[in-house]
């Protein structure tokens, strides 16, 4: 095989594979508009650009470009008063753990007296809930729930939840509920987090133990 074939055979080949690379790249496109079409479809709505965290964000760092990128959901799945920009929060300072690719809304970065107590080896994690699937709105801080995610009109049970705070404690603003800040487990939350993009989030809650019924009752004969 001579020079010229070989140099002929090295650029044929060259051009086949910047083909595939542009064929597979409009094939990750199409898909990601396909899931997208697929959202809007399912949830209805417009698609929002929010702050959406890269990693986790412990207590104490400031937000900027290293840890906090903008992506677009589905405005009806969003917490509320999540970040549209990258300059509404840069140079913040995060008052509580924010996980991997939570989207970024003002529980994260609260300054007032109130803080949040997060349970020894648990996460807090804010999700979108509302009266209809909060138990109508009677859920509050301390209470123990059980995550289901409803999706195409099945439900299934995610994981057991400690409330630690809610959009209904503001008694000056909508009492409607809006959001709910869990304490879960670490391995769970990207499972959560997943599973809130893909579908609604329900807290139920379950009976008291036996255990747990002996023992309020007996701490009520108390004088």
């Amino acid at each position: 095989m001579n020079r010229t074939i070989r140099i002929a055979l090295s650029v044929a080949s060259g051009a086949l594979a910047i083909f595939l690379s542009l064929s597979y790249a409009s094939s990750v496109r199409s898909e990601a508009d396909r899931v997208q079409a697929d959202a809007l479809a399912r949830y209805g709505g417009d698609l929002v650009s929010v702050c959406v965290a890269t990693r986790t964000i412990e207590p104490g760092e400031t937000l900027d470009e290293t840890n906090v990128q903008v992506k677009e959901w589905v405005a009806s799945l969003l917490p509320q008063g999540a970040a549209t920009s990258l300059r509404d929060v840069a140079g913040t300072r995060v008052t509580s753990r924010v996980p991997s690719h939570a989207v970024l809304c003002p529980v994260y970065t609260e300054t007032s007296g109130e803080t949040l107590d997060v349970p020894s080896g648990k996460v807090a994690v804010s999700v979108p809930v509302d009266d209809q699937h909060a138990l109508g709105g009677a859920v509050e801080s301390g209470d123990t729930v059980d995550v289901y995610v409803s999706k195409d009109g099945l439900s299934d049970r995610l994981c057991e939840a400690r409330i630690i705070d809610t959009s209904s404690r503001d008694s000056s603003a909508d009492t409607a509920m809006k959001w709910a800040t869990l304490a879960v487990d670490p391995d769970t939350v990207k499972e959560l987090l997943a599973a809130i993009a893909r579908g609604s989030v329900s807290l139920t809650m379950p009976a008291p133990s036996t255990d747990a019924k002996a023992s309020a009752t007996s701490g009520g004969g108390r004088s």
